[in-house]
């Protein structure tokens, strides 16, 4: 692969990509050819974003990745740190362009998503909980992106939320799975220990379940949700017993528990 080409890791990218018209179609259902070209602008604006993150990371982690990851342009020295990081820049920029012809409120949120992965990069990761409240807020903000593109906002309200929850209790399992590599980092569980680790991340599995019914309850998705998500909530709970039992695992299984959450979605916006 070309060295430009990998250091945005593309597959990450276009996961974002389509995850816009994803969203799009929960938000809207059938009427989704009316926003067909604010959300593929929304679409692009979202891959040229996780591009430039996952540039940043690179940049970020550099030294760590000449014994992870050394095959990586900027560890193998395929690209300087200082053309990697104008690459970022230009992809910022022109996301935030690109996102100007939806609207400037838009690009204002296009903002704030690159504001938090900088941070995140730079600051937050480093910190715990505060690294863990980013990528959630990250994750859930396609929701709200494609909310406000398509003029939804309040029905993705919830969905972002289930996101965020859901994904607070996945990030604290990979704090305590990797509490022994994590030698730069002082995460939750490094600084309260991993019992206490352990009860928050299954306080969130806990919300995420208990908040998982209300989408159709406020009729934001159908009753085919309300059926599908049973499964899902199943999901969550066994990543409890996981947490005392095999952390890895569990970890594992929050992660298809998010994945068929997504499908969920799609089965209600039906």
């Amino acid at each position: 692969m070309n060295k430009w080409i990998k250091i945005t890791r593309p597959v990450n990218g276009l996961m974002g990509f389509f995850s816009i018209y994803i969203v799009g179609f929960i938000a809207v259902n059938l009427h989704i050819a009316e926003f067909i070209i604010p959300l593929t602008l929304g679409a692009i604006s979202v891959f040229l974003v996780t591009a430039g993150g996952n540039i940043i990371n690179d940049i970020s982690d550099v030294e760590t990745d000449k014994y992870n990851h050394p095959d990586r342009p900027l560890p193998s020295g395929t690209i300087t740190k200082k053309a990697a990081s104008y690459l970022a820049i230009s992809f910022f920029i022109i996301a935030f362009i690109v996102s100007t012809f939806i609207s400037i409120f838009i690009s204002v949120v296009v903002v704030i998503a690159e504001l938090l992965l900088v941070s995140y990069e730079f600051k937050t990761k480093k910190i715990g909980l505060p690294g863990n409240l980013t990528v959630s807020l990250l994750i859930g903000m396609i929701f709200l992106y494609g909310g406000f593109i398509t003029g939804t906002i309040s029905k993705m309200l919830l969905l972002f939320l289930l996101a965020f929850f859901s994904n607070m209790s996945r990030e604290i399992m990979k704090d305590i799975e990797d509490i022994n590599g994590d030698v730069d980092r002082v995460t939750f569980p490094k600084k309260y220990g991993i019992g206490m680790a352990k009860i928050v991340s299954a306080i969130f599995v806990v919300i995420t379940i208990s908040v998982s019914v209300l989408p159709y309850y406020f009729h934001v998705l159908s009753i085919y949700y309300l059926y599908a998500v049973v499964l899902d909530d199943l999901l969550f709970a066994i990543t409890i017993w996981y947490l005392k039992a095999n952390i890895s695992r569990g970890e594992k299984v929050s992660k298809v528990a998010m994945i068929y959450g997504m499908v969920c979605f799609l089965i209600g916006g039906i």
